[in-house]
């Protein structure tokens, strides 16, 4: 791809999975347009998200040992993720804020010349509970399809 720190378009396809306990699991899937950017050796994708008439920004920092999402806007999180260690993140809207903690199951990034793939797979918990257990695919490609 060519201007990497600049950005590059790209289709974002994104599915995930929330299995919160004693609940059925929930599937969610969202295609957008995004950017994908390199800076200073990591890879990042950038895209929109519109959740109620909000807007939530979200940055992906893409890696296999060592991955982050953050989220802007309507709500701010940062979740951390590498496998066999667990971080802390945190969940914050206009009238709370969550510390949270991510137990990273499964984290992989493959990227290909004009595309690439990421997945992962985490436990959340927030004050030594259980929240979930979620699964993140996002699948990205150059261009508008």
């Amino acid at each position: 791809m060519d201007s990497k720190t600049a950005g590059q378009t790209v289709q974002i396809r994104l599915h995930s999975s929330i299995q919160h306990p004693g609940q059925d699991k929930e599937t969610h899937q969202i295609e957008a347009l995004g950017r994908y950017v390199e800076k200073m050796g990591s890879s990042y994708l950038q895209y929109e998200e519109d959740q109620d008439g909000q807007k939530i920004q979200t940055t992906v920092k893409l890696g296999s040992d060592d991955a982050l999402i953050m989220r802007s806007g309507a709500i701010k999180m940062r979740l951390p993720f590498s496998v066999g260690d667990d971080r802390q993140g945190e969940y914050r809207n206009n009238h709370v804020t969550f510390k949270l903690q991510v137990k990273t199951k499964v984290l992989r990034f493959i990227e290909e010349e004009m595309s690439g793939e990421f997945e992962v797979a985490y436990e959340l918990y927030a004050e030594g509970s259980l929240l979930g257990t979620y699964e993140l695919s996002i699948t990205y490609s150059e261009g508008i399809k």
